[in-house]
């Protein structure tokens, strides 16, 4: 051990009134090496771990930042292939129509503007969740005797908006997500979006879908009970972005 802690400065042996602060720099250096022969070459530290056994903390990836499923949560490989196998069979399905619709003119609905996030938040989940959006942001809103509780992501809906389109209101979704917890409308639009998501992805749909799977992960790792009713939506949207759009290091392997 010795022979690893070669000395690089020449100091005096010489310690001195020890009672007293030093003096000079050389002094310092003698108090610091005599600090350091006094130190054991190695310490043990007496750790009892029933201490920490409920004080553990979420691990989370340092290369993805991504969260593993708590014991218990997360799907088998065999569920998500399948899901992912459905939804590539879903896809084909939503293209071949969305094709004929965006032919025609007729029956188009009237939707938002594509950088309208409070009509878009109205239109999906309701004008509830819409000031509720703008209170934790810290945004003043009217508020109004008309309840509007939001659609669903009627086929008709999803497949006449462009893919830039899709892609700004998967964004907008994914804040949502963030702010305010996944709801069962959120967890169909989600899914509908990505049914509606083009490949290849373009760099910013890359980030967005990889943003999603993580915050799903977060949210699954503070679910209390495998019977909350949130845990399957989150299991199907994480597995989608890592097995069917090919993020797999961000894929439940148990």
């Amino acid at each position: 051990m010795d022979n690893l802690m070669i000395q690089l400065l020449p100091v005096s042996k010489d310690s001195g009134d020890l009672s007293q602060p030093p003096t000079s720099a050389e002094e310092y250096l003698r108090r610091v090496r005599l600090e350091a022969q006094a130190c054991p070459d190695i310490a043990v530290a007496n750790l009892e771990p029933g201490l920490l056994t409920n004080k553990q903390t979420n691990v989370v990836s340092n290369l993805s930042g991504f969260i593993p499923a708590p014991r218990g949560f997360s799907p088998s490989v065999q569920w998500q292939l399948k899901e992912a196998s459905n939804f590539a069979v879903l896809r084909q399905k939503i293209n071949q129509e969305r094709e004929k619709l965006l032919n025609t003119t007729e029956n188009q609905p009237a939707l938002p503007q594509p950088n309208d996030e409070s009509g878009w938040c109205k239109l999906c989940l309701g004008n509830k969740a819409e000031q509720l959006l703008k209170a934790k942001r810290g945004v003043s809103s009217t508020t109004t005797d008309t309840d509007i509780q939001g659609v669903l992501p009627l086929f008709s809906i999803v497949a006449a908006m462009k893919q830039s389109t899709v892609i700004k209101i998967l964004e907008f979704h994914i804040g949502w997500l963030q702010t305010l917890g996944l709801g069962p409308k959120q967890g169909q639009w989600l899914y509908a979006l990505l049914a509606c998501l083009q490949k290849p992805l373009d760099p910013d749909a890359h980030s967005m879908l990889r943003t999603l799977a993580r915050q799903c992960a977060a949210l699954r790792a503070s679910l209390e009970t495998i019977d909350d009713d949130r845990l399957p939506a989150l299991n199907l949207l994480i597995t989608l972005v890592a097995r069917y759009f090919d993020q797999t290091d961000l894929a439940d392997d148990r």
